[in-house]
């Protein structure tokens, strides 16, 4: 049988994993919004960005594979490349090794638009981090980086920096 410390400890315990997971949420939630609404005037939103920024540094990557990188279906992948070819922001062809697989590669478009949005990513987390100091964001991202290995992600591993 528990003391009645020992069943404080499980429930504030309990109450502050929620209260993370919560708040992680709402980050997350919160983020995205605003880099939507700043993406918006580009007719881009923070998805298509992830798939461009996945193109850049993964030129000629496949359809599937693009869809697993971003963590999409390849249904939801494949209208999103519909789309940015409409924009002119990708192109498309076929593998130089293996003709049947579709590829997709960065416009000159694309790239402008990738560094546009990129500047607006980098305001958008400036306004979210301030009054953090560097050693308060270190720390963060330690505890994030523990947790994540802990449902053993690939970003726990490593990081996540390059994602």
């Amino acid at each position: 049988m528990k003391t009645p410390q020992e069943k404080i400890k499980k429930s504030t315990r309990e109450t502050e994993m929620r209260r993370a997971g919560v708040n992680i949420k709402h980050l997350l939630i919160a983020l995205r919004g605003r880099m939507d609404e700043r993406l918006r005037e580009r007719k881009i939103t923070s998805a298509q960005l992830r798939l461009l920024r996945e193109l850049q540094v993964t030129p000629g990557i496949s359809g599937a594979k693009l869809a697993r990188a971003c963590s999409i279906t390849p249904q939801t992948a494949q209208a999103m490349l519909v789309r940015s070819v409409k924009a002119g922001w990708i192109v498309r062809g076929a593998d130089k090794e293996n003709g049947r697989l579709v590829t997709a590669r960065l416009t000159p478009a694309g790239e402008k638009l990738l560094a546009y949005a990129e500047q607006i990513v980098r305001e958008v987390e400036a306004d979210a981090w301030a009054g953090l100091s560097v050693g308060e964001l270190r720390s963060l991202s330690v505890v994030l980086e523990r947790v994540l290995a802990n449902l053993d992600t690939e970003c726990g591993s490593r990081g996540c920096m390059g994602k």
